[in-house]
């Protein structure tokens, strides 16, 4: 080889290996590559060992690379969670918040933890807090989104559910949540179907995703499909009252009586007081033909409703429309009895024959 090819060879050399070295520097730079991924195989082992405080400081290194990661968060609260209160996890996410005003990861979870206590504007201003220190968390901008649609502001719901999907396009949960606003009210349920068939291809085994899915084909009235995905999630999840009812009423309308009132009864086994299966039941029991059965079932399941506007609305309108029957048969009766008094008063009796006493 002469020397001016050897020199060209060398050179195209030093440049292949300058590139693999800068090519390594932005991998390590990356949030995405193999540091993210390091720190959460090694919190997953901690949380196996029982480790929990070292698990939850490899989960917070993990997210701290890389937000988007929501799969850490998932298991940073079930760490959180073993053999600890809510009250107590909270006092040590406080203290933390307070030591670090930038630590978006107690943020967020403070916020989760808030709402479950029933202190809702105290979750409101944790989860902006957390979005406001890392905008690119997700599972915060998804918890701000759930919290949202609670508090019926749907535009901002839209919007968070929105940049949660921006950052992480396959999140499921914010899927579920774009879903339940669009079927909220009767609305777009082509829409929420297609983001619940999304959320689904996150998380193919969701049984919560499923009972919803099958929800929305069920109001949309196409109730086989309804019932067909209702039962797998039932399978997935047999001790879920509220989607044991939706079995319920799929089969009620499909006029598989037996079969609806088992489901009903089985979610009442499960939660005595759930004024949405009780109604159900009562319905199964008329269609039935067990009126006596149904209107006891009716009147429990007014007393139970007092807090939901829509059933007790519902149900004024079925005891409305039974009390109607009520009095029409009786004013009918009434009416008959009358008139046949009349007509008997009004026709003049036979006189006797002669000669009788």
């Amino acid at each position: 080889m002469n020397p001016a090819m050897r020199g060209l060879w060398l050179f195209l050399l030093v440049i292949s290996l300058v590139g693999e070295v800068a090519s390594g520097a932005l991998k390590a730079a990356d949030p995405s590559s193999a540091a993210p991924d390091r720190e959460y195989r090694r919190g997953v082992k901690l949380q196996q060992e029982g480790r929990m405080p070292e698990a939850i400081d490899a989960f917070r290194a993990c997210l701290r690379l890389d937000p988007t990661r929501s799969q850490a968060y998932d298991r940073l609260k079930e760490a959180y969670g073993h053999k600890q209160t809510i009250d107590h996890v909270v006092a040590e996410l406080s203290n933390r918040t307070e030591r670090d005003r930038s630590d978006f990861v107690s943020w967020n979870l403070l916020g989760v933890l808030y709402v479950k206590q029933g202190r809702w504007s105290d979750g409101m201003a944790a989860l902006e807090r957390a979005v406001l220190s890392q905008p690119r968390d997700v599972d915060a901008w998804t918890n701000l989104g759930w919290l949202l649609t609670e508090l019926k502001q749907v535009e901002r719901a839209r919007e968070a559910f929105g940049r949660a999907l921006v950052l992480n396009p396959g999140y499921g949960r914010a899927h579920a949540g774009m879903a339940g606003l669009h079927a909220e009210g009767g609305g777009d349920r082509d829409k929420a179907i297609e983001a619940y068939r999304l959320a689904l291809s996150a998380e193919p085994d969701n049984p919560t995703y499923l009972y919803d899915m099958g929800w929305a084909y069920y109001r949309k009235g196409m109730t086989d499909r309804a019932l067909e995905i209702l039962t797998r999630a039932s399978v997935l999840a047999p001790d879920d009252p509220a989607g044991r009812a939706k079995v319920g009423w799929a089969r009620l309308r499909l006029k598989d009586y037996g079969a609806a009132i088992e489901e009903f009864q089985q979610a009442l086994r499960q939660q005595p007081t759930y004024a949405f299966a009780r109604f159900g039941l009562a319905r199964a029991l008329q269609a039935e033909g067990r009126n006596d059965s149904a209107m006891a079932e009716y009147k429990r399941a007014w007393r139970e409703s007092r807090n939901d506007l829509y059933l007790i609305y519902v149900l004024g309108l079925y005891l409305q429309r039974s009390l109607f029957f009520i009095v029409l048969v009786v004013g009918l009766g009434m009416v008959l009895t009358l008139f046949w008094l009349f007509r008997r008063k009004a026709v003049p009796q036979a006189s006797q024959p002669a000669g009788e006493k």
